[in-house]
């Protein structure tokens, strides 16, 4: 029986075995073993011990300790309970935002503060000074793709939430995205995933200029057979 937690304890303790042959990153990996090992008080006197002796770092090692953390966590994506918010707000976000000052041509502080605080402008600038950021162009055309999912989240309720030119002229973003990426085989599931949300808000234009029935219903008439996401609505007593 898989237990629904396991691919966080199983991250959790990949990266403290990376962490482990370091010796800056060593209380690091002591937080995740004891995290892992549901002894979350413990973990976080680990983590205070940790962030109390990055106070010590020069600058190149608090660099460095800062990237093989944010790779280290890109590499193990379940981990969901590794990045604490006293870890990003105490050493990773005030190390890279002074990397940045002081070195306004770096590319990394650049890319993986906008990764850390889900940023578009600095993911763009971050795409700018390297074109052939694959995880950073993909960031943004999630980005872009998650507005236009929210404006048609509701469309099988005949709902449209917000400017359809503003929809379209986000998946125009995500085209140039993919257009200008060196890789775009890569990028093949995303434009799939344009495909789709242009041709929906086609329908939408298309059935909102008369308006009959219920758009879910002149859909599938047209054979459009679009999935939508579960809804809950809740009502407050009281």
């Amino acid at each position: 029986m898989h237990y629904w937690n396991q691919d966080n304890f199983e991250g959790l303790l990949k990266l403290a075995q990376v962490f482990e042959g370091d010796v800056e990153l060593k209380l690091l990996a002591s937080y995740c073993r004891l995290r892992e090992q549901g002894l979350r008080r413990n973990a976080f006197a680990k983590l205070e011990e940790f962030l109390t002796a990055t106070s010590s770092f020069d600058n190149a090692t608090a660099r460095r300790v800062t990237i093989k953390i944010l790779e280290s966590n890109a590499r193990t994506q379940r981990a969901h309970q590794f990045i604490t918010q006293p870890l990003v707000t105490l050493f990773l976000e005030p190390t890279l935002q002074i990397w940045m000052q002081e070195d306004a041509n770096a590319n990394l502080p650049v890319r993986w503060l906008g990764i850390l605080r889900h940023d578009s402008d600095l993911l763009n600038q971050a795409l700018a000074m390297c074109p052939t950021d694959l995880p950073v162009r993909i960031s943004l055309i999630n980005f872009v793709l998650g507005d236009v999912d929210y404006a048609t989240h509701h469309l099988d309720e005949s709902l449209f939430i917000g400017c359809v030119d503003e929809a379209l002229g986000d998946l125009a973003d995500a085209r140039r995205f993919i257009a200008e990426s060196p890789d775009q085989a890569a990028l093949a599931y995303l434009a799939a995933e344009v495909e789709h949300f242009d041709q929906m808000i086609v329908d939408w234009q298309s059935w909102s200029t008369h308006r009959e029935g219920t758009f879910r219903g002149w859909c599938a008439k047209q054979g459009r057979n679009y999935h939508y996401p579960i809804k809950a609505y809740y009502k407050h007593d009281g």
